[in-house]
Formats: C-alpha cells, structure tokens, sequence
C-alpha cells in the first residue's frame, strides 16, 4: 500500500509516527501507517510493520462500541452481518427492534441474520413483517446476493415472489 517511495530514514519515520499512533491508542491511523511501513527499505521494519498490524486488528475488533440510539445498533448490526458476525448482529438487531417504530429495514436485516444462522423460522417472520411496513422489501431480497441462498426455502420465496406459479 506504500504509496511513495520511501528511503532508509523515511521508513524509520513512518514507523515512528505509526509507534506513536499506536502507543496513543489510535488504532486506525496506527494500522493505516504500519501497513504503509511494511513495505519499505528496511526488512527489519517490514516485519515489525507486519506484526504491529496485526496488533492493531485484534484491538479495533475488541474495540468496545458504544451505542446509545436504535439505528446506531442497526447500523452496527449491518456491519456484523457483513462480517459474518451474526450471533452479535442479532443482539444489535433486538436492541434496534426495541425502538419506538422500527421500520421494514431493521426487521430486514433481523431476517437476513436469523436465516444465515440457520432460523428460517425466525427469518420468515421478520421478512414478513419487513415487507408488511415495507413492500419495496420484496425486490431488495430479490436482489441482495446475501439472501439468494435463504430463497432456496420455499416460505421465504413464497415471501418475496407472492406471484411466482410453482
């Protein structure tokens, strides 16, 4: 990801700048810095670069989140559910179902994440209750490459193809 060319004392100053980004907890710039600095003229500094790196993944996925509203936890839980972190997306996914009106997405993305664990039971409701607040949810399931696979059951593609002669 070197984006430059660096010489023997640009390297050691991009490490040094990555050492105090990490040793000041900011994990992001720190990660962005080594993994510039694992590809520079020093081998010694690669290596390192490499391990810091990795340090630094461990501690942004431990990272304590705080989240106060509903859609934070959606958002949140999307992000999850990217990750394929479903369990802890379903958690974020209650907590956003808790709010005061939560729309078709919320339970949309609940029914994506129940489905990939397995619930289809559980995907079934929520996906029916997405497309009851929003109908348009049919024909984002009908292109989500996520959900392609949940339509293999049919009372989910009962769900999003009502129409459909089998």
């Amino acid at each position: 990801m070197a984006s430059r060319t660096l010489d023997n004392k640009g390297h050691t100053d991009l490490f040094a700048r990555a050492m105090k980004s990490f040793t000041s907890g900011d994990f992001r710039k720190a990660r962005m810095l080594f993994e510039e600095a694992s590809a520079g003229p020093v081998l010694s500094i690669n290596e390192s670069a490499r391990m810091y790196t990795r340090m630094c993944d461990q501690r942004l996925k431990n990272e304590k989140v705080e989240l106060k509203t509903p859609e934070e936890h959606y958002d949140y839980a999307v992000k999850l559910i990217n990750e394929r972190r479903l369990a802890e997306a379903v958690g974020h996914l209650k907590s956003a179902l808790q709010g005061r009106s939560p729309g078709g997405h919320v339970h949309y993305a609940m029914s994506l994440a129940l489905g990939l664990q397995g619930d289809i039971a559980g995907a079934h409701r929520h996906l029916k209750q997405a497309i009851e607040l929003d109908p348009q949810t049919r024909s984002l399931a009908r292109g989500d490459a996520d959900f392609q696979d949940l339509l293999q059951d049919a009372t989910l593609r009962d769900l999003v193809f009502p129409d459909r002669i089998t």
